[in-house]
């Protein structure tokens, strides 16, 4: 695993779970309003975590922390990600995987081999707009995704499903075929993300208006079965 960057503690990574945060490095999106530039770019500009550093770590929070969230970048990309969750599991922590959803043979994989307690995916846009908002060309990207939420559908595995929302990105419009996307997969819980102003990889888009928190609350109103994170990272409704 290329980690490089951890959070030691969090209550709001791992729904309903106390849990660290690990960061892999590389990402095969370019999404232009991702905070973490670093960790798609030049991951190897961070400090490295190895794993016996962080394996070490988790011996000091046995019974303590309930699990770890393998995030990024894209961990889906790492060759040693299957060994990793394995080694984390065999100390008795839960896993939940962070993934933008592009890789799913290796999501499927983990589960398989490892077990996967929760899913974070990242559902950028729309199908026909999949490979513009993320400045990624893999074919048929979008049913990549869907694939990996129906796979956590099926399995049974708690999932959250979120999107990072710039009004000069996604349209009310293109939110609205999302959720129907979404209620067609089996999908009912969405997360809609509010926008943050921090580091991000194209600041064009901190020159241009985008949803209030507010805004952001009714359109959610409007769809049902919609959650709202504001500017500040908490939910403002459920």
């Amino acid at each position: 695993m290329n980690i490089r960057g951890m959070r030691t503690f969090s209550m709001i990574d791992f729904p309903g779970k106390l849990s660290c945060v690990v960061f892999a490095g590389n990402c095969n999106f370019k999404c232009a309003y991702c905070h973490n530039p670093s960790l798609v770019f030049d991951p190897e500009s961070q400090p490295e975590i190895t794993e016996k550093q962080f394996l070490a770590f988790l011996d000091k929070r046995v019974g303590r922390l309930d699990g770890v969230v393998i995030s990024g970048g894209e961990p889906s990309l790492r060759r040693g990600l299957v060994s990793f969750a394995k080694k984390i599991k065999a100390k008795g922590f839960l896993i939940k995987l962070d993934t933008n959803g592009s890789v799913p043979e290796k999501v499927f994989e983990i589960h398989r081999e490892v077990g996967i307690d929760a899913l974070g995916v990242d559902y950028k846009a729309p199908s026909g707009k999949y490979s513009e908002i993320t400045n990624c060309k893999i074919p048929e990207l979008a049913e990549k995704v869907h694939s990996v939420i129906r796979f956590a559908i099926e399995k049974k595995i708690t999932i959250d499903v979120r999107t990072t929302v710039h009004q000069v990105l996604l349209s009310v419009d293109d939110l609205k075929t999302m959720r129907q996307e979404l209620h067609a997969l089996g999908q009912k819980e969405w997360t809609l993300q509010q926008f943050n102003p921090a580091e991000i990889i194209d600041d064009n888009l901190l020159l241009h208006k985008t949803y209030t928190d507010s805004e952001l609350v009714s359109i959610a109103d409007s769809f049902g079965d919609t959650r709202v994170r504001g500017l500040k990272g908490t939910i403002i409704r459920r």
